[in-house]
């Protein structure tokens, strides 16, 4: 009986020794499993690349951690996750986004990205082109000369209404009422290409004719036209005088910004200077350039606005437009704008 209860004794003490082992073969497997494929949080490692960071441009990404076998992106801006070792992905809009990657569902990487606002390119051969004169009087017909080098569709506006005035290449118009109008013309349905000028409507002009009594001698009492007196109406208004807009020199520097942004053009300065674009009006060490070649050569990065030490303008006094620019220019880099 004795000798049955230690055989009993001694199988349940191998069965728990045996099963003791299993459970630590298992464990260590396990813990094996997990250490052979644990990543440390802080040995995420993943990039992104792109030519200038802009709305609509692609951003290309890829992880370089070791040991990653599943991957989930995060790319910041609401979009749907996506996985893989190198995702691609476009943003819509500029700004500040935090990108995250999920490594193994355990360990996360964080990065921040600056997306910038989409570049506008601007075609100057596009741009829509007139004449007109200066000022005409009411009544008299106004023949815009259309100088667009690639156009198909006209929309003229003549500054009467909002309205459109006409879609003919080349319009006549007929102002009614005196004052200051702003003549638009948009080619191909392209606002951003739109050219505008100021013209100024004067009041006619109205001849008067006069009579006379014949005096003594005269053959008779009856009054005689004089057709050589030459009379303004006196109930006719003094003419409007035309005065551009105001603007501070720190104000023009920061269109200027604008310019070397591409979000202003030559055209948006066009009331200040009172059509004088193309005039030779911008001195930068005694050289002169118009201020169409100035906005060029910002644009292009030749002159930056940021190096521009002082900038001051002349105005004339009759209509406070804009007559010459002064612009002082660091030496050094004063030869770079003439390159």
């Amino acid at each position: 009986m004795e000798t049955s209860d230690n055989l009993k004794g001694n199988h349940i003490d191998k069965s728990v020794i045996f099963l003791f082992i299993i459970t630590i073969l298992i464990t260590a497997s396990v813990f094996g499993y997990k250490y052979a494929n644990h990543i440390p949080c802080e040995g995420i490692q993943f990039k992104a690349s792109s030519n200038n960071y802009r709305v609509g441009e692609i951003v290309r990404f890829k992880d370089n951690t070791k040991g990653a076998i599943k991957r989930i992106w995060d790319f910041g801006d609401g979009s749907q996750i996506q996985s893989g070792i190198s995702p691609n992905h476009y943003y819509e809009k500029p700004g500040k986004y935090n990108v995250k990657l999920i490594v193994n569902g355990q360990c996360e990487g964080l990065k921040t990205i600056v997306i910038k606002e989409k570049i506008r390119v601007f075609d100057s051969t596009k741009l829509a082109q007139f004449t007109i004169p200066a000022s005409i009087k009411v009544g008299e017909v106004l023949k815009p000369i259309n100088k667009t080098i690639n156009g198909d569709k006209w929309e003229w506006r003549f500054g009467d209404n909002a309205d459109v005035d006409s879609k003919d290449k080349s319009p006549t118009h007929v102002y009614r009422t005196k004052g200051t109008r702003t003549v638009t013309l948009i080619a191909n349905g392209e606002l951003k290409y739109s050219t505008s000028h100021r013209i100024r409507v004067l009041p006619r002009r109205i001849v008067a004719t006069t009579t006379r009594s014949r005096g003594r001698g005269s053959r008779g009492s009856t009054g005689m036209r004089d057709p050589g007196i030459i009379e303004i109406d006196p109930n006719e208004e003094k003419e409007e005088t035309f005065r551009a807009p105001d603007i501070s020199e720190a104000a023009f520097k920061d269109k200027l910004k604008r310019v070397s942004e591409k979000k202003e053009f030559a055209e948006n300065f066009n009331s200040y200077l009172c059509g004088k674009l193309d005039n030779k009006i911008v001195y930068i060490k005694n050289k002169s350039i118009s201020f169409k070649t100035l906005c060029e050569k910002i644009q292009k990065n030749k002159i930056k606005v940021k190096k521009i030490q002082s900038l001051k303008f002349h105005r004339a006094k009759k209509d406070n437009c804009i007559e010459y620019i002064k612009i002082e220019y660091p030496k050094g880099l004063f030869q770079r704008i003439w390159n």
